[in-house]
């Protein structure tokens, strides 16, 4: 008949000759003997604090070794395999996984009430970690109600800095300067995200992760700017200064991040704003005008685009692009025009000679036009009524996750309370409050030139260009014929928008310039 096998442990915190482990391993072979077990292996550790993780013991990692070969593990008392409940509990089952019971040579666990211990020591287990669980949490949320960042990485334009219980953001001026110098164009010069995202690659500007590697000491792994990337850090409530967090389900992202907010519902600062309430507020606002999602249909890339439109059926005319031996063919086309399925006389114009002639025209009727652009109610009191406003929702939305008789609900209540009377405040701020529209700094010829293809349409719009292609006449040359286009103007948006009236009579003075 096989004797039941059995690997003993013992442990010492430090190796002092009063402390020698002769005598525990003595009594525990003694209680093998008596049992009538095979002892296989000893294994011993030394100057080992009884905290330490299992897997760090080198002694206690012989032993795990054995647990699949072994039927008992042995240790003269139970304080000897840990002084921690929670590596305790990691001991029982990583022997449960292998049908090995852990007993003492004192008899506090034996073979015969090992499963009463397990489940009392269990229970001691889970009562730890629910304690070291709510310890955690409280430093947590009294760190950050002070406004402390809580590790990780900064945000782009950020550093960390200070002591251990003081960590604050303080602003990294390289990536900062990047920062401030994309919102402004992006609100103020119309330039697109693909086009920063591409000029800032070829100016060598490091991406967010390769910037933070480098600050680090880290080696670079080459990743460049994309346009998510650069979308992510000026819709990012952290150019704020704001701690922030997702909500409740939700992955941590740029376009899913939350400020975190007080006990009065005020978003908690970490460190001082890269980007103005009003900046911020405004590059939001054109990012999420210009957002389409997925598989929805996405303008083009002409200049044209919704500028040129067909004389007969009054639909848009697309560029379809043609380059024979490095020469440029394209053409504006109806589509509505083509084919056998066509409803009306082809609409066909070439492309180069359109957009230099409408180029040419808007600027000399626009070209010495101071630019102007749209801002929100100066003070403020709009900019803050639209982020309470947001607080409020994302809020109400996060109570739906929460159990409605547990602290964080009530905190979250009061958290509404106070953010409802700061929202009634504000809109007592804001009840004639309005938009405006502001110098922008410039002409708009200086602003043609610094714009790229989509911001030079963007102008185009705001001036209400239209040119109108009637078809060709039969027989004609198929050579660029200025009289098929018929260009006109609705005069510009701020003038539009402010007052229609005036911008009635605009266009039919530019309509009078054009005819004359």
């Amino acid at each position: 008949m096989r004797k039941p096998t059995v690997v003993i442990y013992d442990r010492l915190s430090r190796l002092l000759a009063e402390e020698a482990t002769d005598h525990r391993i003595a009594a525990c072979k003694a209680y093998a003997e008596q049992r009538g077990w095979e002892v296989v292996h000893i294994a011993t550790d030394t100057n080992v604090s009884g905290a330490t993780k299992l897997e760090d013991r080198p002694g206690m990692r012989e032993i795990l070794a054995w647990l699949p070969r072994a039927d008992y593990v042995l240790a003269a008392k139970l304080d000897r395999y840990a002084r921690s409940v929670l590596e305790f509990q990691r001991l029982l089952k990583a022997a449960e996984t292998t049908k090995t019971t852990i007993i003492t040579a004192d008899g506090a666990v034996s073979p015969e009430n090992a499963s009463i211990i397990v489940n009392v020591l269990a229970a001691f287990a889970e009562y730890e970690r629910d304690m070291i669980k709510a310890r955690i949490t409280a430093s947590k949320a009294h760190f950050k109600s002070l406004g402390n960042h809580l590790g990780g990485l900064a945000p782009y334009g950020y550093r960390v800095s200070g002591p251990v219980n003081n960590k604050r953001w303080v602003i990294d001026e390289p990536a900062a300067a990047i920062i401030r110098e994309c919102a402004d164009r992006l609100v103020n010069h119309g330039v697109s995200l693909v086009s920063m995202a591409r000029e800032l690659n070829e100016r060598g500007v490091l991406s967010p992760s390769e910037h933070a590697r480098q600050r680090d000491g880290r080696p670079l792994r080459g990743n460049k700017w994309a346009v998510p990337a650069l979308r992510d850090v000026l819709y990012n409530p952290a150019v704020r200064g704001w701690q922030v967090q997702a909500g409740p389900g939700l992955k941590r992202g740029a376009l899913t991040n939350e400020p975190v907010l007080d006990a009065e519902g005020n978003p908690i600062s970490t460190g001082p704003e890269i980007l103005s309430a009003e900046l911020w507020t405004n590059v939001r606002a054109v990012i999420d005008s210009k957002s389409k999602g997925r598989n929805l249909p996405r303008t083009g890339k002409s200049l044209l685009l919704h500028v040129a439109r067909c004389s007969e059926c009054d639909g848009p005319l697309y560029r379809q692009r043609r380059i024979v031996r490095d020469q440029d063919f394209s053409t504006y086309v109806c589509r509505a025009g083509v084919g056998k399925h066509g409803i009306h006389a082809p609409v066909v114009i070439i492309a180069r000679h359109l957009e230099d002639m409408v180029t040419g025209d808007f600027l000399k009727r626009f070209g010495t036009m101071q630019l102007m652009r749209w801002a929100e109610p100066d003070g403020s009191a709009v900019i803050q009524l639209s982020e309470v406003t947001g607080q409020i929702e994302r809020l109400a939305g996060n109570l739906v996750h929460l159990d409605p008789n547990g602290p964080a609900a009530r905190v979250a209540v009061n958290q509404l309370r106070a953010l409802e009377k700061r929202q009634a405040e504000l809109q007592a701020e804001t009840a004639h409050a309005v938009g405006r529209w502001v110098d922008a700094g410039g002409t708009i010829a200086d602003e043609w030139k610094r714009r790229d293809e989509s911001g030079r349409r963007n102008l185009l719009s705001d001036l209400g260009t239209r040119a109108v292609i009637s078809p060709a006449k039969p027989g004609s040359p198929r050579r660029f014929n200025p009289e098929r286009v018929e260009l006109s103007y609705a005069g510009p948006a701020w003038v539009r928008e402010v007052s229609p009236a005036e911008a009635a009579l605009t266009a039919l003075e530019l309509e009078e310039e054009l005819t004359a």
